[in-house]
């Protein structure tokens, strides 16, 4: 999956309806979360920083994550001096040691937890980096029937189911579960070949108190 990205990332801006919807879906998250500004967020699966770009005037320090070494170039060669100062672009993914990593005030993600097969893995790393009342903004696919892409093996999962995600997420210690719709794109079913609609939701969410997980032959 990752060579997939790496080859993708120097055209990845020049579609400009994917560019279009990141600006829409930030500014989903902007409004949702209604930013100050002063935080600090890790935009994981940054890519080549289109959220991180559209969030950096709400935001002190973005740490921009990705697997993809190739899509982190690309970021890197837009910042300007005053962005490569509050802008880190960092090899980074889900299982990964957090080493250095900071504590998060925020952390958001876009199209990407379709594309990482263990989604509880997610809900956990996310909830382990966040700082006590932190928040999550993940935007996704709703449930697509395998139709929004072009071919196999791109995505790990058909969209999500709204209720299912909800119940990984509150598994994992968040509180206040709430979604929205983001985005809508139209283009043609990858099976079918006839033009639909994928809707894009917005889950927000707050870190709260996760139980320990009881261990093998515990008590009641």
């Amino acid at each position: 999956m990752t060579d997939f990205f790496e080859q993708a990332a120097p055209a990845w801006d020049n579609d400009p309806g994917r560019v279009k919807r990141a600006e829409k879906i930030a500014d989903a998250m902007i409004g949702a979360l209604d930013l100050k500004g002063g935080a600090t967020v890790m935009d994981y699966g940054t890519g080549t920083g289109l959220i991180a770009l559209r969030m950096l005037p709400y935001a002190e320090r973005i740490v921009a994550v990705d697997s993809a070494r190739n899509m982190l170039e690309v970021l890197r060669g837009k910042l300007d001096r005053g962005q490569a100062l509050r802008i880190e672009p960092r090899q980074w993914q889900i299982g990964d040691p957090f080493g250095d990593l900071p504590e998060f005030d925020l952390i958001v993600s876009s199209m990407v937890l379709h594309h990482v097969g263990d989604t509880a893995a997610v809900a956990r790393a996310f909830h382990g980096l966040l700082k006590d009342g932190g928040r999550i903004a993940i935007a996704d696919l709703d449930s697509d029937n395998g139709e929004f892409h072009e071919g196999p093996g791109i995505a790990e999962h058909d969209g999500f189911s709204r209720n299912a995600l909800a119940a990984i997420f509150g598994d994992a210690g968040f509180a206040d579960i709430q979604f929205r719709e983001a985005a809508t794109v139209r283009k043609s079913s990858s099976r079918t070949g006839n033009p639909r609609e994928f809707t894009i939701f917005l889950l927000t969410a707050s870190k709260g108190y996760r139980k320990p997980e009881r261990k093998a032959g515990s008590g009641s």
